[in-house]
């Protein structure tokens, strides 16, 4: 009975029904069942519909994605009401963190919603190739979700099954469950075509729904991390992800992907359908409905500005230290810090380090501000379709219709260059690949400085620096955007370094911002010893374990 209530409950999604207990109350639906329900385009269409509803839920607010502050270009407010970002700040999340329970359950449902499609849509009367872009959606987003979680939790219960009473599931290794989003990915790269034509899988010129060369990207970062921390694959892995990355790029003019000149414009709500996005989650605002809007605009706005900003998200002051100066630091930091009145006029602005006449802090916050998700508006408070301008009024709107970039095509070049230069691949073109990225982003963008300080050319740079030179490159690209695929802490997961970002917030000495002032990180680190994966891993849900005995580290 529970499998048909959940089949009802994601039709009931899917049709606009307002709860499941409404569905199954005003029309007995609750009996349909795998075998009654694919009887047609319209229900097969309708079980996709179901998923993606379920692929928006893993990312339209920032519990999931809470995980991603252990990177070290993001840290957290260690007051107000952000304790459950603080903790996982400094690697010390607990087993009931509101963010660990949510990315655990929003995957998870995303990946049940797959189960069901790939149990039953083949057996719909309608043509294969239907069939296919049913199952490839589903074969995608199931991989994509065990993606997530593996890199947060290492070991999962694998769930294929579209029985949603199975509880009581092994843990599988890593290396298993990688095994599956492989074998997931190459399925869905079988099975989808390059474009679609029609809505909703194809809005405003971009693809909704998943295209073969998203799941090419998608192989470029699943190899990857196959290849470095913790299963160490290692050149022949990196072989792999360059050979994908490189099917995406040699066609790259077939499919209208580009490279934004205007670095202002990579996340603005001007540009928000692009085909500078491989990857894309779309959000659809239904009059201010939470469940299908992204909630991130007020995300970055720090508390006390007086535009309502939550603060989510503040700026590692390391991190924004060494970022490259140019367009993209401009586009990715808020320039200065603004502060508006009750009528939303900007009435302050200051930068971010700044202190009054009394030695105060101006900015209580005292940290970088990221601009990502950030929006302007006009003098009736309506949202502006255009590149953010710190000097404008600040969207009071809380949520609207940004599309998650997921994979962008930067990322792809990069990823080709890195891996190519680990792999004993073609160094030109490689260097090529990082000029590209660089060149619209940064003002220096021929000298680059590596980790040990020193600046090298690209011209110059042997494998191993052009791999590292890449390594840093991506992490330049996806500051402060935690709805990435693949975002600083996963590469700094892959690269087996998250323990810098703990040392260095255990140490937390002042970082000299001009001279004469410095700051230091404000979330204080509670357990100061590295305990390897222990520290790494997120605890498995205390809900979970609860009905799931074999949840054991």
């Amino acid at each position: 009975m529970k499998t048909k209530i959940f089949l009802g409950c994601l039709l009931a999604v899917s049709l606009g029904v307002s709860s499941c207990s409404d569905f199954l109350t005003e029309d007995p639906k609750g009996q349909l069942t795998p075998d009654n329900y694919f009887i047609s385009q319209d229900a097969l269409d309708a079980s996709v519909y179901a998923l993606y509803e379920k692929v928006q839920q893993t990312q339209i607010y920032t519990n999931m994605l809470y995980p991603q502050w252990q990177g070290d270009d993001i840290t957290a407010n260690p007051g107000s009401n952000k304790q459950a970002c603080a903790e996982l700040d400094v690697f010390s999340a607990t087993s009931n963190n509101k963010g660990v329970r949510d990315a655990w359950n929003m995957n998870y449902n995303m990946i049940k919603a797959a189960n069901l499609i790939l149990a039953n849509a083949g057996t719909t009367p309608v043509s294969q190739a239907e069939v296919d872009i049913a199952l490839g959606q589903a074969h995608f987003w199931r991989a994509y979700g065990y993606y997530y979680l593996v890199r947060i939790f290492g070991p999962l219960p694998k769930i294929t099954s579209a029985d949603v009473t199975a509880v009581d599931v092994q843990l599988s290794p890593v290396e298993d469950i990688y095994q599956l989003i492989v074998e997931d990915l190459t399925a869905a790269e079988a099975m989808l075509p390059t474009g679609y034509s029609t809505a909703p899988r194809q809005v405003n010129g971009t693809d909704n729904y998943v295209t073969r060369q998203a799941v090419q990207a998608t192989l470029a970062a699943v190899y990857m991390s196959m290849a470095g921390y913790p299963l160490n694959k290692g050149a022949e892995y990196y072989g792999k992800a360059a050979a994908k990355a490189k099917e995406v790029i040699e066609k790259a003019s077939q499919y209208g992907f580009y490279l934004e000149d205007d670095w202002s414009h990579v996340y603005s709500m001007g540009h928000n359908y692009n085909k500078a996005t491989v990857l894309g989650i779309n959000n659809s605002p239904m009059n201010g409905s939470w469940n299908h809007d992204s909630e991130f605009t007020s995300c970055c706005r720090f508390e006390g500005l007086g535009d309502g900003g939550w603060g989510d998200a503040w700026g590692e002051i390391a991190f924004w230290k060494r970022y490259p100066e140019g367009p993209r630091k401009d586009a990715v930091y808020a320039p200065k810090v603004t502060f508006e009145d009750a009528g939303g006029n900007i009435v302050k602005v200051v930068d971010w380090w700044e202190l009054d006449a009394n030695g105060e802090k101006v900015v209580a916050a005292y940290h970088p501000m990221f601009c990502t998700f950030t929006t302007n508006c006009d003098e009736s408070g309506k949202e502006l379709a255009q590149p953010y301008n710190y000097l404008q009024r600040n969207y009071r709107g809380m949520t609207n219709g940004h599309r998650a970039r997921c994979i962008r095509y930067s990322e792809v070049l990069l990823w080709y260059a890195e891996s190519a230069a680990r792999s004993g691949g073609d160094l030109t073109a490689a260097k090529d690949c990082l000029r590209q990225v660089r060149r619209r982003a940064v003002t220096d963008w021929e000298q680059v400085t590596l980790s040990d300080g020193t600046t090298v050319s690209i011209d110059a740079m042997n494998a191993a620096q052009l791999a590292e030179a890449c390594y840093i490159e991506h992490g330049w690209e996806v500051a402060g955007y935690w709805v990435a695929m693949v975002t600083r802490r996963s590469d700094e997961f892959r690269m087996n370094e998250l323990k810098k970002n703990f040392d260095y917030r255990v140490a937390n000495r002042p970082v000299e911002i001009v001279p004469g002032i410095t700051a230091t990180e404000s979330v204080p680190v509670v357990k100061s010893t590295w305990a390897g994966d222990e520290s790494i891993y997120l605890p498995y849900p205390d809900t979970e374990v609860e009905k799931n005995p074999n949840l054991k580290r």
